[in-house]
């Protein structure tokens, strides 16, 4: 089958930033290894204006947007105009259309093409425009999370119909054998009484740089035998991407602030091919953001690379709680994040060894590239009906948490006590009567504020 991939993000031949893009490039390399014809349409860049190949496939930098996020088409009318041109051609070309993470919003230039998009996170204006107002004939997503968050919005918004959306997790190949350790060359070598901890993310705030050196700070004070390092990565300065001009001053005013001028350690950012060795290299991985992953990757590659990963309980890292080596920790809970670092450089190895078997079984490369082309190629099912359920029952949102007598929720980042609402919610399924009949006023006060705060929705149904 002839398939036209377009990406609203720039690619970049040797370089990928963010775990979209990592998914795309291994998508298309997938797809042409099975056989199909896969061409890809992206952004183009002051990096890049002709043609190149990434695993083989032909990649196109002719889409004239800006290549950065928010406002991903706030570019001349004229740009806009040749875009269409572009995508135009690119369907006339293909067989099926595939837009990864979708904002594509000139849909004119797709009119009589079945569209298959993906959706990677449902935090960015363009995720959530896409999700909610552009058609598609099937949607592709990583996660039940995330699957359950968009339906559940499109309910409430009083949209009648949706498309299909499938979940595909994401896919990484797990090494049999764990690499050579190995830091960045211009950081010095680890020594015994090291203790190292990586950061291997977008070098933005709510991807937890905060949190990151806070617990730092708070492990160095736990183990002052030993020398803790939290190493975090820098954009490159040409990289041009979710304005990250101002990354590094902020990285280095808060580690002033935490004084732990000694401990946070920059470096440049880590290509595909080092990263491995860079996981191996490291004693703990630290994902304690506020950012709600839709997926991922970053604690099962490390966990398959030999260091266990401690994650804030926020969006679907919430999925990872039967992942041995994988802990989590409430979000902003700075000292239980230290002491759990503590504990898990003492993982077994036969924790670890188990997670990695764990996340091959469920997380594979193979398995990933077999669920896109399905969705990808498969004959298309059409639109169902999506209704809100008339029968009184509020169900706990998908983006919410139930900690105890606590809810959390992934879109303030707040927590609420709610001791009421939460022995109902538990002993009820995640569900309660929007009205509760014998019941006390406490529990229909936890009830309406939870209805204020979107904390409960109406149930839905799909048929």
């Amino acid at each position: 089958m002839r398939i036209a991939a377009i990406s609203v993000a720039p690619l970049f031949q040797n370089s990928v930033f963010g775990g979209s893009q990592k998914i795309l490039k291994d998508v298309v390399g997938g797809l042409d290894r099975l056989g199909h014809d896969v061409q890809l349409w992206c952004t183009r860049t002051g990096q890049h204006t002709c043609q190149f190949e990434v695993n083989g496939v032909p990649v196109h930098p002719e889409l004239r947007l800006r290549g950065t996020f928010p406002a991903t088409h706030q570019v001349s009318p004229i740009d806009l105009a040749n875009t269409a041109k572009v995508l135009s051609a690119a369907v006339t070309w293909a067989q099926r259309v595939y837009l990864h993470a979708d904002a594509i919003y000139m849909r004119h230039a797709l009119d009589g093409c079945e569209i298959v998009r993906s959706i990677h996170d449902f935090t960015y204006e363009e995720a959530l425009l896409s999700a909610l107002t552009l058609p598609a004939d099937l949607t592709i997503v990583p996660s039940d999370y995330l699957k359950r968050c968009i339906e559940t919005t499109i309910a409430i918004s009083g949209r009648k119909t949706i498309e299909p959306i499938v979940t595909v997790p994401n896919g990484i190949q797990v090494p049999d054998t764990i690499p050579a350790p190995r830091l960045p060359q211009e950081l010095r070598s680890p020594e015994d009484n090291d203790l190292i901890l990586l950061f291997p993310h977008r070098p933005v705030l709510n991807k937890g740089v905060s949190e990151a050196i806070q617990t730092a700070v708070e492990v160095q004070k736990l183990i002052p035998s030993r020398k803790v390092r939290l190493l975090m990565p820098a954009y490159p300065s040409d990289a041009l991407l979710d304005d990250m001009a101002d990354t590094v001053r902020q990285i280095q005013d808060l580690s002033r602030d935490f004084h732990a001028q000694g401990i946070v350690e920059l470096h440049r950012w880590i290509s595909p091919e080092e990263i491995s060795s860079y996981y191996a290299a490291g004693d703990v991985t630290l994902c304690l953001g506020s950012f709600i992953e839709s997926f991922g990757l970053t604690p099962i590659e490390s966990v398959a690379h030999g260091t266990p990963a401690i994650c804030a309980r926020v969006g679907a890292f919430r999925n990872f709680t039967d992942i041995d080596g994988i802990t989590l920790v409430t979000y902003g809970d700075i000292e239980s994040a230290a002491e759990l670092v503590v504990k898990a450089l003492n993982s077994s190895k036969a924790s670890i060894t188990a997670g990695k078997q764990q996340i091959s079984a469920h997380y594979s490369f193979e398995s990933m590239i077999e669920g896109y082309e399905s969705a990808i190629t498969k004959p298309l099912t059409g639109q169902r009906s999506i209704m809100l359920e008339r029968d009184g029952y509020l169900d706990l949102a998908p983006w919410c948490d139930l900690q105890e007598q606590f809810i959390f929720n992934d879109y303030s980042g707040e927590i609420g006590f709610y001791p009421q609402l939460s022995q109902a919610l538990n002993t009820g399924d995640n569900r309660v009567q929007a009205k509760p009949l014998d019941t006390s006023s406490a529990l229909e006060l936890e009830i309406q504020r939870a209805q204020t705060s979107g904390l409960l929705v109406p149930a839905h149904r799909i048929e």
